[in-house]
């Protein structure tokens, strides 16, 4: 798509309609606004680089968010562990971790696919590769 691109106190703006642009406008040839930078001297297009960690800071954070919605579910299981070892219960702490062992042992297997989904992401050669991994755990 074209846009047009300009600056204003240091802030980009851009447009698809030529008559909004001022002047001093630039065009560009895009597929995403999100193509464009302002690198506090020029617009330019960035950089597969750029575009490759800009989307692989996306995918970590979407990854963190998605782990805390799955631990969430079991954290109540973690506080009655913690509050019975902050009084020193130690038969009720191992009662606790007998009682809910299958759900501990799913929260370690989440963590570990989580550090996997890590490595994974920070390890992506190309966006085609980031595109591909599919934030989703099947344990």
């Amino acid at each position: 798509m074209k846009i047009y691109a300009w600056v204003e106190n240091g802030q980009l703006f851009t447009t698809e309609d030529r008559s909004l642009a001022p002047s001093k406008a630039v065009e560009f040839e895009v597929e995403s606004y999100d193509d464009l930078i302002y690198d506090g001297s020029q617009i330019r297009l960035k950089t597969q680089d750029e575009k490759l960690r800009e989307l692989k800071s996306q995918k970590l954070s979407e990854l963190k968010a998605y782990v805390a919605g799955l631990l969430a579910q079991t954290d109540y299981i973690i506080t009655k562990i913690a509050e019975a070892l902050a009084i020193g219960d130690t038969n009720q702490v191992d009662a606790l971790k007998q009682k809910y062992s299958a759900q501990l042992q799913q929260r370690e297997a989440i963590r570990q696919w989580n550090e996997q989904m890590k490595q994974a992401i920070n390890n992506a050669q190309s966006l085609d590769a980031l595109n591909s991994i599919v934030i989703e755990f099947k344990g």
